[in-house]
């Protein structure tokens, strides 16, 4: 099979297609045969993605019930579901405003799941539909300042575990990817706001440095692919080994 063809029939949904991430993995999916129906926060670069990759899109607030109830009704049945959408807001826990964690834990961890509830119950997802979510090395490893990230992160795996079992007897799986430090927009405003002495000692933690968006798209095509069908209810790191110190 070609990598152009590894997809080929396949539909596949990526949320957050309009982030570093979400944008990387949707082209990724686009070059080996799959067909994409994708959904951002920035209508702008939405719409210009979707005519780049002759997708199906949809601009609605996923964090909002009504959105997600349009996107259910509106999209056909899809054999996967990437959610890549995500805010990280980064401060000292005295410094967090409400406001900011509940949006944290609605889009990162509430998000994806009532989103699943809702296609489930509209049966748009196909028997054997994998669903990729992306968390976060954050969820496992201490850091000042990610308390609400790193909170909302370990919630969506925890969430994923629960849900790979009550999907498995439908063949359908669910698992997480965890990058470490990926060069995206998201992680160059979250540097923004520690001293470069802190950003060079962690990176300093990475044995192989950083990575890129496509490190993380390739990881997402391997679960969402044939290639993983008895892999389910697990959190891959994709951290050029930060982990395993």
């Amino acid at each position: 099979m070609s990598g152009s063809d590894k997809f080929k029939n396949k539909q596949i949904l990526v949320v957050g297609a309009t982030g570093g991430l979400g944008c990387s993995i949707a082209r990724h999916l686009k070059s080996e045969g799959a067909s994409l129906i994708l959904s951002g926060r920035n209508e702008a670069k939405l719409n210009a993605l979707s005519q780049e990759l002759g997708a199906d899109s949809l601009s609605v607030d996923l964090s909002d019930s009504a959105g997600r109830a349009q996107l259910a009704d509106t999209i056909g049945t899809v054999d996967g579901v990437v959610y890549a959408a995500g805010v990280a807001p980064v401060a000292p826990v005295r410094y967090l405003k409400d406001a900011d964690v509940e949006v944290c834990l609605n889009v990162n961890t509430t998000g994806p799941l009532l989103l699943i509830r809702d296609l489930l119950k509209k049966k748009k997802l196909n028997a054997g539909a994998s669903m990729v979510w992306l968390s976060s090395v954050a969820s496992a490893r201490g850091a000042a300042g990610y308390a609400a990230y790193a909170a909302s992160k370990a919630g969506l795996e925890a969430s994923a575990r629960c849900l790979a079992l009550e999907l498995a007897p439908k063949r359908m799986r669910v698992n997480c990817i965890a990058p470490g430090m990926i060069e995206t927009e998201m992680a160059a405003s979250a540097a923004e706001r520690i001293s470069g002495e802190a950003l060079a000692a962690h990176l300093k933690a990475y044995p192989l440095g950083a990575g890129q968006p496509a490190d993380v798209a390739a990881a997402a095509s391997f679960l969402l692919s044939d290639a993983s069908r008895w892999v389910t209810g697990v959190t891959l790191p994709v951290d050029g080994g930060f982990s395993i110190q």
